[in-house]
Formats: structure tokens, sequence, C-alpha cells
């Protein structure tokens, strides 16, 4: 056994290291904190463009473990914009032939279906791809100074730009879903309703105030997708 003396001095030798070792890890922590959150506020919240944002091998050993916290923000960014380009490509695959003009839409309504079908799919998927980030950064476990910067950086590269999506195919797919029911109305009638030069002659007043509300529901469902694709996304 060793003498008490000694060994009350190797207790307080292990005490002193410890202590020396805990301090030496709460200083990293800060370090790493500190250089997430700055990393967040300048190339996440406060910084302008499209494009997403990645995080470098040196920032990634600078933040420690404060990356995969990052990831999850990262992650669905890209889904969300993997399923916007999906998107785009299949309304340019569909819409290859040529706009449909309004005598049309009835002997068209194929290619209209195609784009609601397409619409609704990416909405599917963006709900998808932001709930399972929700729950990703539920999970995470956050002191509040590097929450309430992450919680910033989340808005604006998930909940935000999903949110931006899915209204964006709401309303186009609103549109293409008015047009569809005024393509059924033209092909069910289309014995009593002509067109020549882009006008519309129809002789039966009743069938005449039922195409007029159609098409004004149309117009106005234009309108409003017109307007959300040109504002886009904040």
């Amino acid at each position: 056994m060793l003498p008490e003396g000694l060994r009350r001095i190797l207790c307080l030798a292990l005490a002193a290291l410890c202590a020396l070792f805990a301090g030496a890890c709460r200083n990293a922590e800060q370090d790493q904190r500190k250089a997430f959150i700055d990393f967040l506020e300048t190339h996440v919240v406060m910084a302008a463009g499209t494009d997403i944002v990645q995080m470098s091998d040196a920032i990634r050993k600078k933040v420690g473990n404060y990356s995969r916290h990052f990831d999850v923000i990262a992650t669905c960014s890209k889904e969300l914009r993997d399923i916007d380009m999906r998107l785009a490509g299949e309304k340019l695959r569909i819409a290859a032939p040529g706009p449909v003009p309004m005598d049309k839409l009835g002997s068209e309504r194929a290619r209209i279906e195609q784009l609601v079908a397409a619409l609704s799919r990416s909405a599917q998927h963006a709900d998808a791809a932001k709930a399972k980030a929700d729950a990703a950064k539920t999970a995470l476990k956050q002191p509040e100074d590097v929450q309430a910067v992450f919680d910033k950086a989340y808005e604006k590269e998930v909940s935000g730009y999903a949110n931006a999506s899915l209204f964006l195919y709401t309303v186009q797919k609103d549109f293409y879903a008015e047009a569809l029911r005024m393509g059924v109305f033209l092909e069910k009638h289309r014995d009593k309703i002509h067109f020549k030069n882009k006008t519309v002659i129809i002789d039966e007043q009743a069938l005449l105030q039922e195409y007029n509300a159609l098409q004004s529901a149309l117009q106005e469902k234009a309108q409003k997708m017109q307007s959300a694709l040109a504002a886009g996304r904040p």
C-alpha cells in the first residue's frame, strides 16, 4: 500500500489534471461554438444569392461536432433545390411542343394533367424533405446562443425556401387545374363552341355564362401565378 501522504499527493495531482483537462475541453467547445456562430451569420444568414452554402474542410475542423448541425441545413437545402431542378426539367419536356391555345385545351388535356401531376409530386417531395429536416433539427442539442443563430439560418435555407417553393407549386397547380376544368367544359360542348381568330362563339346564353365564369376564374389564377413567379423566392 502507498503511504497516506503519497496517496494524498497523487489524488491532488489527478484532481488538478482532471480540472485542467475539463478547462481545456470547455475552451475548445467555446472556440468551436464561436466559429460556428460566425460561420452561420456570415455565410448563411447575411449571405446574398441563391447558391447552396458549402462548409469547407477547414471550417469543419474549426467548428468540430457543430458541422453535423450544419449538415441538417445543407442536406435539406440541396434536396429542395434538386426538387426544383427536376420540376423545371419536367416542365420543359411537357411544354416542348409549344403553348396550348384556348381552343386546344380540350384535346391537349393530357399535357396539362402531366403538369398538375409533376407539381403535386414536387410538393409532396418538398414536404417530406422539410419534415425530415424538422425532425433532425428537433433532435439537436444546442446552447442558446447557437440555437438563436441556427434558427435564423434554418428559416432562411430550409423553412423559408420550402414554404416559398410550396406556394409556387400550389399557385401553378391551381392554374393548371382550372385549365383542366375549362378543357373538360370545351370538350363536352365542342359542337356548340367555336373559335374564330381567338374569339369564342357561343350562341346559347346559359353556355356562354358558364364559359365566362370559367374564363374569369382561369384569368384570376393566371394572374396570381404570374405574380408569384415574378416575385420568386426571398
